[in-house]
């Protein structure tokens, strides 16, 4: 890894049991500059960024992806037959760059928690906490969903309906 935090003991108590994975996939990225596939990334997205939790970058998906379809409507858009593209490029790229995404997530969490504790041992007790993995944090991205889904429609309908 050629990032700044080079700390295995570090990483593997915040990736906790898939650490062996996700070094593997980290020491491939960084011959194949920063990319490395990863199709939990690709196929489930922000349920995968919600799991390992990476919240504030689930938010940014869900502006992203949010605003796709309030976009369309604003400039009166047709959406192709096949679906959002923008969701298509998105699954690529988090499939493509997913694992180094992870991998600078955990640094920077890190870093912070050394910057932070002056103690190793709370360091290392709250890398396990902030790290690992959330199922609640999933659950969490479905609700998110859900609520984009019943409030972004009519929102995108009210516009076209206003531009047209």
């Amino acid at each position: 890894m050629t990032a700044s935090i080079r700390d295995d003991a570090a990483l593997a108590a915040f990736v906790g049991p898939r650490y062996a994975y996700y070094s593997g996939r980290w020491s491939l990225a960084e011959t194949r500059g920063g990319m490395s596939w990863n199709w939990a990334a690709c196929l489930l997205g922000p349920f995968w960024m919600a799991y390992r939790r990476m919240y504030w970058q689930v938010g940014v998906y869900a502006l992203i992806v949010g605003a796709e379809p309030v976009l369309h409507a604003l400039f009166g858009l047709k959406l192709p037959m096949a679906g959002r593209p923008l969701l298509y490029a998105m699954a690529l790229l988090l499939g493509m760059y997913g694992n180094e995404l992870y991998r600078w997530h955990a640094e920077a969490t890190i870093r912070h928690l050394r910057e932070y504790h002056y103690s190793p041992e709370l360091v290392n007790d709250s890398l396990a906490r902030c790290g690992r993995t959330s199922w609640p944090g999933v659950f969490a991205m479905g609700l998110l969903l859900l609520a984009m889904v019943v409030s972004l429609r009519p929102l995108a309908g009210l516009l076209a309906q206003a531009g047209g």
